[in-house]
């Protein structure tokens, strides 16, 4: 299995991100921008080569992507409702993607052959995330598929949640303090 590099604050700024091996080589570049229907991005090699893309089919709590590799469809990914929410499925790759949004951590299967793991090596500097991959063949693809993911963990981070937010607190406004008992009486 090589290991590969992508720099997370490279991918959030919307810039190219470099992806780089153990040695620190430079492979890859990762190219395009999210956020609207039919909006793309693109793994090149260094030498300039189109190797796979990822291409935004829907918008809205259920995004769907379809993965393209040499130019061709091979599969599509999207978020589900439904009890297991660590599980998504790549139809078309027959790729099974088992992991956390939250921790970074992800194994993708074949079957029962490992393809990938993907895991968040350091948080300084906007993170970096280890891509540990099986075939070179599925290298861009694998580099694809962790751009999602870093997609959907950054706004499931963003969503509202009235208990983590500052902007609602329980004893402003017009709520009533909580006193003890001893407190009412005087």
């Amino acid at each position: 299995m090589r290991t590969l590099y992508l720099n997370q604050a490279a991918l959030s700024a919307k810039a190219t991100t470099v992806i780089r091996d153990t040695t620190n080589h430079s492979r890859y570049l990762l190219v395009g921008k999210w956020g609207l229907r039919a909006d793309v991005l693109s793994v090149y090699t260094i030498a300039g080569a189109l190797e796979a893309e990822v291409k935004q089919e829907s918008l809205g709590l259920l995004p769907r992507f379809r993965l393209i590799y040499h130019r061709q469809t091979v599969g599509r990914v999207a978020k589900t409702f439904g009890v297991i929410r660590e599980v998504l499925f790549v139809r078309g790759l027959n790729w099974i993607i088992m992991g956390n949004l939250n921790s970074g951590h992800f194994k993708i299967y074949h079957g029962r052959n490992l393809i990938a793991t993907i895991d968040q090596v350091s948080q300084s500097g906007g993170g970096t995330t280890a891509l540990a991959i099986d075939q070179p063949d599925h290298e861009a693809l694998v580099i694809c598929l962790a751009a999602i993911l870093d997609r959907w963990a950054k706004h499931q981070s963003k969503a509202f949640n009235p208990l983590r937010s500052h902007a609602w607190t329980p004893a402003t406004g017009n709520v009533a303090q909580f006193r003890a008992k001893d407190d009412r009486r005087r």
